[in-house]
């Protein structure tokens, strides 16, 4: 299945350079179809602040010359817990390129740097990430801190009263929350809703009738006449 939605971070000190590579990443990935949601950091502080222990998103430019603790830094940090992320360093030194694959760095932006540098390694990101078959995951909000799970083992998420359970492989997770807004933050073509209170992952459904889908781990999810069109329509364009 077609991945649509990725998430960017940006650390980089200078507002201007900031702002010219939202634009950038933002007009590439509209060209080609893709939905992405770009955060930016003014340091390597803000970001850690921001996201302690578990990162959200699939692909980091960090600016090597980062004051304080710099982007190598950065990165070595960030590889403590993630090995996954694709990281595209900035820098106007040629030394530290070399240094840059200790960390498993996939591109460098040397300064200054064109429209078509940029878009080269965006789009060699996206191929290698999809040649690896590197396992995408899904974020959310859940007791005060941002949680990463596998796309691959939730198997549903059902509203229930003013609260969501997001059902997984592993276990739940419980919170407040709406099915509008998880819509809104899953915008994964693979998340469908089965009825009006239940979204299923395409991908841990065994089977669908009429009436009901039957997911991976066993649990029978009923489905409204009004979701059985595109549901089934999904499970058939994924795995037919």
């Amino acid at each position: 299945m077609t991945v649509n939605h990725l998430r960017i971070g940006i650390c980089e000190d200078d507002p201007v350079q900031t702002t010219y590579l939202q634009q950038e990443i933002q007009r590439y990935y509209d060209r080609n179809g893709i939905l992405a949601e770009i955060e930016s950091f003014h340091s390597a502080e803000a970001l850690l602040f921001r996201y302690p222990t578990e990162l959200p998103f699939q692909c980091l430019l960090l600016d090597i010359g980062l004051k304080k603790m710099d982007g190598m830094d950065l990165a070595r940090r960030i590889r403590e817990y993630d090995r996954d992320i694709s990281i595209i360093f900035i820098t106007g030194d040629r030394d530290s390129v070399f240094d840059g694959y200790k960390v498993g760095a996939v591109r460098y932006l040397l300064k200054p740097y064109r429209r078509m540098d940029l878009e080269e390694a965006l789009c060699c990101i996206r191929d290698t990430r999809r040649e690896q078959g590197m396992e995408e995951y899904i974020g959310f909000r859940y007791q005060g801190e941002y949680r990463k799970l596998k796309k691959s083992d939730i198997l549903l998420a059902e509203v229930q009263g003013h609260y969501l359970c997001v059902k997984t492989i592993q276990g739940e997770y419980t919170y407040k929350g709406s099915m509008k807004q998880l819509r809104q933050e899953w915008t994964d073509d693979c998340f469908c809703m089965a009825n009006r209170s239940v979204l299923v992952n395409i991908l841990n459904v065994e089977r669908i009738t009429r009436t009901e889908c039957l997911l991976a781990d066993g649990t029978v999810v009923p489905i409204s006449r009004s979701c059985y069109q595109n549901l089934n329509q999904v499970f058939m364009r994924c795995f037919m």
